[in-house]
């Protein structure tokens, strides 16, 4: 098994990114310095990744106080078992990024947002979306900051 490792190239992480199925946010509440994370399906482009949902709750409530985040994501995880349970190893690839969370309001912009989320689970455009459901939900776009990658087992 290999060890783990960096990932250097900016396309490798992308397509970490492109190929994940959900990101864990982390976020951090500066009135109880109490940490809180949420799997979360996402879209990732240029750079950006979008969410969607309520626009009330835990989540919205943290982002709103503290718009510093940060985000986990991974693929091809697997568990190498062994005969003796101390030479377990781990094979995944992952990319860990920082940036800001900004609530979307224009409603261009969630549309935007959407269609990135959409076309990240496959579907393909153009899409439609009721105006109704558009405005009802909350978009939050991240800029991301900075981004690393560490790959084991490959």
């Amino acid at each position: 098994m290999g060890s783990k490792k960096p990932i250097q190239d900016p396309r490798q992480i992308e397509a970490i990114l492109a190929n994940a199925k959900f990101i864990r946010l982390a976020l951090s509440d500066p009135e109880t310095s109490s940490p809180y994370l949420v799997p979360l399906s996402f879209g990732y482009k240029d750079n950006v990744i979008y969410l969607h949902g309520s626009s009330t709750g835990k989540k919205i409530d943290i982002i709103r106080k503290n718009p510093k985040v940060c985000f986990e994501a991974d693929i091809e995880t697997e568990v190498i078992t062994a005969d003796d349970p101390c030479k377990y190893n781990v094979r995944y690839r992952s990319v860990i990024g920082h940036g800001q969370a900004h609530f979307v309001e224009d409603y261009d912009q969630k549309v935007e947002g959407l269609t990135v989320l959409s076309e990240h689970y496959g579907e393909k455009g153009p899409f439609e979306f009721e105006e109704w459901k558009v405005n009802r939900l909350c978009v939050i776009r991240i800029e991301i900051e900075k981004m690393t990658g560490k790959e084991s087992g490959f």
